[in-house]
């Protein structure tokens, strides 16, 4: 039979191995600090080279930031917007679709939505300078609501209206809570000739969704709509202080006790102050 490790000896080795943990967890911490800084570093030299019209330089700068850190969504755009200047359409096309991929695998990427549209946008644009028709094929599946967003934003840069329309209906029909789908589709809508009553529909859809947004209310306006209360659907109004419901009881009896009790104080009190008052005064002459 073996003998148990002493007490001391224990403690000793819990707290080498918590060290250990300890320390490697602050090793890995500043390992990926050192990595997000190194990559957001190249790609601030990608954006110098890109501004500088030293496309080719730049799209080096960029790769060169997503190998440090493949989560790096803004690289990855970045690179597709370099591949794109160069007229490299098919890298540009592959690159945003990367970026789409990686930002939802990282919480401050899944909470960037104006990057999400800005990305979708520029990869609808790639699509169709480079007039790739291939972006329709959904490979026995059904598409998701941001692949037909995709492809609406693709038809729109070509040119087909009638297309357009038809994927921006199916995106919103597939994620009917997608504000960045149903404000494009209405501000698409307002550009296409005939098509104002229906743009007015989404516009207004689109301000039940978000009252805040710029565009919309500009949009609104420009139809001759006044942006208000008024286009919110009854249960997004502000809510009534009274609660649902019937209103409770009130009971009868113990209020006419109550308010019996309370005229019996209030006149006990009189005469109290009445005699009060006499014996101040005093007896007259």
């Amino acid at each position: 039979m073996s003998t148990p490790p002493a007490p001391s000896f224990c403690r000793s080795a819990r707290t080498f191995l918590l060290t250990a943990c300890v320390a490697g967890v602050a090793f890995a911490l500043a390992g990926c600090a050192e990595v997000t800084a190194s990559s957001k570093h190249s790609r601030e030299q990608g954006q110098k080279l890109y501004t500088e019209g030293e496309y080719v330089d730049a799209s080096g700068a960029f790769r060169k930031a997503v190998r440090e850190d493949p989560t790096d969504y803004r690289s990855w755009y970045w690179l597709g917007q370099s591949y794109d200047k160069s007229q490299s359409y098919h890298q540009a096309m592959q690159a945003y679709r990367t970026a789409l991929d990686v930002r939802k695998r990282t919480a401050p990427g899944r909470e960037d939505e104006a990057m999400r549209v800005k990305i979708i946008d520029a990869l609808g644009r790639s699509i169709a300078a480079g007039n790739d028709r291939t972006f329709t094929e959904a490979k026995g599946r059904q598409a998701t609501a941001e692949e037909k967003y995709i492809e609406a934003k693709a038809f729109e840069y070509l040119g087909d209206a009638d297309s357009a329309i038809d994927a921006y209906q199916q995106a919103a029909r597939l994620d009917n809570k997608d504000f960045a789908i149903v404000k494009d589709y209405a501000l698409y809508l307002e550009k296409v000739q005939g098509m104002r009553d229906p743009a007015v529909k989404q516009l207004k859809r689109a301000y039940q969704m978000n009252d805040k947004d710029p565009q919309v209310i500009a949009a609104l306006r420009r139809n001759g709509v006044v942006p208000g209360p008024s286009l919110k659907e009854p249960e997004q109004l502000a809510k009534p202080s009274v609660p649902k419901g019937p209103l409770p009881e009130v009971d009868i009896k113990r209020w006419q006790q109550q308010q019996q009790a309370a005229g019996a104080a209030q006149g006990s009190n009189g005469a109290g102050d009445a005699t009060g008052a006499a014996a101040t005064l005093g007896p007259r002459d």
